[in-house]
C-alpha cells in the first residue's frame, strides 16, 4: 500500500534533512581542502575571461558555459563531482558549438527550430544533418579552423580536447557504474585524491576550450583587461602562456 500524503510530507523532511547533514559534511571537508580553491579558481578564471569574449553575434551566447563554470564547485563542494563532470562535458559541447554555429546562422535557425531532435541522419538534406551532428563533427571543424591559428595552441588545444571527451564521456557514461554490484553512496568522493582528479579533468577542459575560444575572439581576446588576462595565464599554464605573448595568436577573419 502506497505511504498516505502525511505519511510521504514526513518521509520528505527526513530525507530533506539527510541530505543537508550529508552535504554540510561534504562542504565542510572542501573548505578544508588544500585543492578545492584550486577547484574554484579553475572556475572563476573560466567564468571572467569568457565574460571578456562575450557578444550578441555568437551563437550560442557564452552565458550558458558561464552558467556551468560557476556551478562546477558548488556540485563539487557537496559531493556530486560525478554530475559536475557531465556538466564540464556540456559545457565543452557549448563551447564548440559557439565556434560552429556563429559561423553557420542558418544551421543554428534550424537547430533552435528543432528543439526536441536528436542527431540528423540524412545527408541529403545537408543544413539539418549539419545542425543536429555528434560532438566530434563540430570537434573535426573546429580543429580545421584551428589549421590557420599561427601559434599552434589552437591545434594543440584541439589535440588536449579530443583526450578530454574522451575521459568525460568514459566517466559520464553509465557503463562506468553498471559493473559495479554494490548499492552507490549518494555522494562522491571528496578527498584530497578524489578533488586533485577533478581538477586535472576540470582544468583540462576548462583551459582547453579557453584558448580555442580566445583564439577565434582574437578582437575581443586582444582587448581583454589585466585581472581577465592575469586569470587566462593562470589557467592556460606557463608554455601556452609564453607562446601567446611570442606571438601572433588567434585567427584573423580579415
Amino acid at each position: 500500500m502506497l505511504p498516505s500524503p502525511a505519511t510521504l510530507r514526513n518521509q520528505v523532511k527526513e530525507y530533506l534533512a539527510d541530505s543537508d547533514n550529508l552535504t554540510s559534511a561534504s562542504i565542510k571537508k572542501a573548505a578544508a581542502s588544500a585543492v578545492f580553491p584550486d577547484i574554484y579558481r579553475a572556475s572563476l578564471a573560466t567564468h571572467t575571461i569568457l565574460g571578456g569574449l562575450s557578444g550578441s553575434r555568437l551563437h550560442p551566447t557564452l552565458a550558458p558555459a558561464r552558467s556551468i563554470a560557476v556551478r562546477v564547485p558548488l556540485l563539487v563542494a557537496i559531493g556530486q563531482s560525478s554530475v559536475a563532470s557531465a556538466e564540464l562535458r556540456r559545457f565543452l559541447e557549448l563551447a564548440l558549438w559557439t565556434i560552429y554555429f556563429t559561423d553557420h546562422p542558418i544551421e543554428w535557425r534550424v537547430f533552435l527550430n528543432n528543439k526536441s531532435k536528436g542527431f540528423a541522419q540524412d545527408i541529403h538534406q545537408p543544413i539539418s544533418y549539419a545542425a543536429h551532428r555528434q560532438l566530434n563533427a563540430y570537434l573535426d571543424y573546429a580543429g580545421e579552423l584551428m589549421g590557420a591559428e599561427p601559434s599552434g595552441l589552437g591545434k594543440t588545444a584541439i589535440e588536449g580536447l579530443r583526450q578530454v571527451v574522451w575521459e568525460l564521456n568514459s566517466m559520464v557514461h553509465a557503463g562506468r557504474i553498471a559493473r559495479e554490484a554494490r548499492k552507490l553512496p549518494p555522494q562522491d568522493d571528496v578527498s584530497e585524491t578524489a578533488l586533485r582528479s577533478f581538477l586535472k579533468i576540470q582544468r583540462a577542459t576548462f583551459s582547453n576550450c579557453c584558448i580555442l575560444l580566445c583564439a577565434y575572439r582574437r578582437e575581443k581576446f586582444d582587448k581583454l583587461n589585466a585581472v581577465s588576462r592575469s586569470y587566462f595565464d593562470w589557467l592556460v599554464g606557463p608554455s601556452a602562456r609564453k607562446r601567446v605573448r611570442a606571438g601572433p595568436f588567434g585567427i584573423s577573419f580579415a
